[in-house]
């Protein structure tokens, strides 16, 4: 039994050893190996997008509004009755002196913390 046991105990050493011996490096956290990530390149030559915050139940008056001002509507947060939008900054500005609108904002860009 005891016999049984160390052979057993020593094949699964043997086998760890073995197995940490020949793997391959990771080279996730090796500054030699940066993360590519064209992601930011992207972004940049993207247009500017901005939150736009309206009144509650404005949006209809807001949509025209944003349309008068040939500003694209990329993405609606009705929960937050926020547009997500792409324009000039020129435009945005003008935009935030409306009395239907809360507040514009840029959208913020995210990174990996690793950056």
């Amino acid at each position: 039994m005891k016999k049984r046991i160390l052979w057993s105990v020593g094949s699964v050493v043997l086998t760890t050893i073995t197995a940490l011996t020949f793997m391959p490096p990771s080279h996730a956290n090796n500054a030699g190996f940066p993360v590519v990530d064209k992601r930011v390149q992207q972004s940049a030559a993207a247009p500017a997008r901005y939150f736009v915050k309206y009144q509650a139940g404005k949006e209809q008056q807001v949509r025209e509004l944003l349309r008068s001002y040939e500003i694209e509507i990329v993405d609606a947060l009705v929960k937050q009755q926020v547009l997500v939008v792409t324009g000039e900054k020129q435009q945005i500005e003008q935009l935030s002196h409306s009395e239907l609108i809360d507040y514009t904002e840029p959208e913020p860009t995210r990174m990996l913390y690793a950056q």
